[in-house]
């Protein structure tokens, strides 16, 4: 499937759009012929892959789904090369690097072993990646989280989230619980859902599929 998309959505880093020609580039270009015109100037359109921070929640609940989500967007690094992802159950911390000198798998392996212990704590994973990423995160940004957004009943830190969303692109809410459990229980969908641009049930590969497509769509 990360195949396909990344075939799919594959370009170069400048496509040419013939038909939109430079008029000043073209003109400009051309003064030493007297005003007669043998080089043409196309407009050309610049592309960039996006920017996407990746944070999960690796706890004992949605580690299968973390697990799932990582090793999807890291076989697309070909037309997704600027990934970095965080990992947490209570704290959070960054594992791009684990990914970089990894294999997919061991560095996988890795990120659950080694941050999905402890008491899931949605408002301090927040804190910890405004401490880490704040200044990292602009216009370009499309920051894709991961979790069911079950916090113990602990503080949730919804500033944080809204600090993000005016700063970012996008912010982007995986939930893999289906949309009627939200809200119940400890659940802080309602709180976090106001600050994300897109919230989506995600428990399948063609969930998975729908939303980095839509992604890379719309960032071509």
């Amino acid at each position: 499937m990360a195949k396909k998309l990344s075939t799919l959505h594959s370009r170069r880093r400048k496509v040419f759009k013939r038909g939109q020609l430079n008029v000043p580039k073209t003109l400009r270009n051309n003064m030493s012929y007297d005003g007669a015109i043998f080089d043409l100037y196309w407009k050309s359109v610049k592309v960039d892959r996006p920017k996407v921070f990746a944070i999960c929640d690796v706890s004992g609940s949605v580690a299968n789904y973390a697990r799932f989500m990582l090793m999807f967007l890291y076989s697309m690094d070909e037309v997704m090369p600027k990934v970095r992802s965080f990992a947490f159950s209570s704290d959070l911390a960054e594992v791009t690097e684990l990914f970089n000198r990894n294999k997919i798998e061991d560095a996988i392996a890795k990120t659950l072993h080694d941050y999905s212990g402890g008491s899931t704590d949605y408002g301090q994973a927040l804190l910890d990646f405004k401490k880490l990423c704040l200044d990292d995160v602009d216009n370009r940004t499309t920051i894709i989280i991961l979790g069911d957004a079950r916090n113990n009943h602990g503080e949730a830190h919804a500033e944080v989230l809204r600090e993000l969303y005016d700063r970012s692109k996008r912010v982007i809410w995986l939930n893999p619980e289906a949309k009627l459990a939200w809200n119940t229980g400890d659940s802080e969908m309602r709180k976090y859902g106001a600050y994300s641009h897109q919230v989506e049930e995600c428990n399948s590969l063609m969930h998975l599929e729908r939303v980095v497509s839509n992604l890379l769509r719309q960032t071509n």
